[in-house]
């Protein structure tokens, strides 16, 4: 069965300086912004994340690094059982958020983050990068929003230690527009880094 390409519909956000951009698939739609000036400078270098585990939900997939379309809108992993990093941002490990966004769900079934609702606060989330080390997460908070409130400045903050954000859609699947009318955020921040 062909997957099915569908607009979110959604306007993207304008803050000033910052860069607006939004997913445009069914299952991954999501409206977000990331700040575009300054950022680099500060940062020090991590590795690109090519997995992400997390076992409370049984998860374990590839990651894969996420830049913009020509519409400014996020590209989406083209597999549904791949998880996205947005590369313009942060790489996990490194100050600030670091943005991982994965499919809920699609016309095959379940997507890679189709039991993120199920994670727990205190829920690890271990990211592999790409010299074999890792970096460890734990889940803080959760919110399910509608993506026409999606909370920008709250998924964005320029946090002084790193921090972890896991997007997917929330909510039952309209099959008029073909969208999922929310998201769901989970919030993590840095627990430990290994070898």
């Amino acid at each position: 069965m062909a997957l099915t390409l569908v607009g979110l519909g959604a306007a993207v956000i304008g803050l000033g300086t910052w860069l607006s951009v939004r997913q445009t698939e069914a299952g991954a739609g999501i409206t977000q912004a990331m700040p575009s000036s300054g950022v680099e400078a500060l940062r020090k270098q991590m590795p690109i994340p090519v997995r992400i585990s997390i076992p409370a939900i049984g998860v374990d997939a590839r990651v894969i690094p996420l830049g913009l379309n020509r519409d400014r809108t996020i590209q989406v992993p083209k597999n549904f059982a791949n998880a996205g990093w947005f590369r313009p941002g942060p790489e996990p490990g490194e100050q600030g958020a670091a943005v991982v966004v994965g499919h809920l769900d699609s016309t095959r079934g379940p997507g890679v983050f189709y039991r993120l609702r199920a994670l727990r606060t205190g829920d690890v989330i271990t990211i592999h990068l790409q010299d074999r080390s890792t970096v460890r997460f734990v889940a803080r908070s959760t919110v399910r929003v509608p993506k026409n409130r999606f909370p920008t400045k709250r998924v964005y903050a320029r946090t002084k230690q790193p921090t972890l954000r896991l997007i997917t859609c929330a909510g039952k699947l309209n099959p008029t527009t073909g969208h999922h009318p929310d998201n769901y955020i989970v919030f993590a921040s840095i627990v430990g880094k290994g070898g």
